[in-house]
């Protein structure tokens, strides 16, 4: 592991740690040891562009551990020449403005497949939650009921995978071993995992048709931005449920919320939204057939050591213009590195 700095005073700025995840922690704790680096982190989110850019202001690496924070392109303009690097916590990248990081030289790394069992494991917790009715029926044993009623066994139902990259593939892997037929959908040719040839490779239209339940695990990109409307839960069986751990803008939630209220699907489990933190004002909190979790699914503590530790070491290569593995888009040396 790589201790050693440039001789060069490096100012690291977290802009947004909230709720803190950086804070206190032992990754965090190597960046402050270090000769030659102050780190500064905030522990609430910006409210706007104006208050980001006063906060990364002649930063050299920016550590983003919130997706809901946008680096566009206003905001690179404003932090050049000074940022040389912007290392995230995960591998989304749609709030990042990647061309302009090209042109303007900052490097941009990510943590993949650190994650990957923990959002999986949450997604089906979900699932497995959406299925058995597990918040209504505690809730209702709490305030003295004792109800009946139906549930869903998963074993022989048909479980609808959207995004095919390490996510998607290792909730395949676990719904299987619960019994469930597994469809995918790659969404994309280049996020298609290795594994892929295990399941059933469908289009999206028969996966909608066909599933009881369907996961979104894909990335979003303009074509796939609000890929679930009305149009696609009337596509859906009534009683199908959708659970979503990948990312909010993949689903129109005004749609949803009417699809849920009017019964043309059974249910939701959602992790991610399209604004965060989620209005206490948002309709969704309103549907008693809607599962609400604060964009939590990456959080176990064991998934949490090996992404926080790959993007302290992502800052440290870089720093010392060593080989970096984890370079999303940037440059290094002159040269391309993604």
């Amino acid at each position: 592991m790589t201790t050693e700095v440039s001789n060069e005073h490096i100012d690291v700025v977290i802009p947004d740690d909230y709720p803190p995840i950086f804070a206190d922690s032992a990754a965090l704790g190597r960046l402050d040891r270090l000769a030659g680096i102050t780190v500064e982190s905030y522990s609430d989110r910006p409210q706007n562009s104006q208050e980001l850019i006063q906060r990364i202001a002649g930063a050299h690496t920016i550590i983003l551990a919130r997706s809901s924070t946008s680096i566009t392109n206003s905001v690179l303009e404003s932090t050049s020449p000074d940022l040389k690097h912007i290392a995230l916590l995960g591998t989304a990248t749609d709030h990042v403005a990647l061309e302009a990081t090209r042109r303007l030289g900052v490097i941009v790394t990510s943590t993949p497949d650190s994650s990957t069992i923990a959002v999986a494991e949450h997604a089906l917790a979900l699932l497995f939650s959406l299925a058995r009715k597990i918040p209504q029926l505690d809730l209702r044993v709490r305030m003295g009921e004792w109800p009946g009623g139906q549930l869903m066994q998963l074993a022989g139902k048909t479980l609808g995978i959207v995004g095919t990259g390490s996510v998607g593939i290792r909730l395949a892997k676990i719904a299987s071993g619960v019994g469930m037929r597994i469809l995918v959908n790659s969404v994309s040719e280049a996020d298609k995992h290795p594994e892929i040839s295990k399941w059933t490779e469908v289009g999206f239209s028969e996966l909608l048709a066909q599933s009881d339940a369907i996961s979104l695990h894909a990335r979003l990109t303009p074509e796939t931005r609000m890929m679930f409307g009305a149009s696609e839960f009337s596509k859906m069986k009534p009683t199908a449920v959708l659970i979503n751990t990948a990312r909010g803008d993949l689903v129109h939630t005004g749609d949803l919320a009417e699809a849920l209220a009017n019964e043309t699907i059974a249910g939701a489990a959602l992790d991610v939204f399209n604004s965060e933190p989620l209005s206490t004002k948002s309709m969704l909190n309103q549907l008693p057939n809607v599962i609400l979790t604060p964009h939590i699914a990456s959080n176990t503590n064991e998934a949490l050591i090996v992404s926080l530790n790959m993007v302290i070491d992502n800052v440290i290569n870089v720093i010392n213009k060593q080989d970096v593995p984890y370079v999303t888009l940037g440059y290094l040396d002159g040269g391309s590195s993604s």
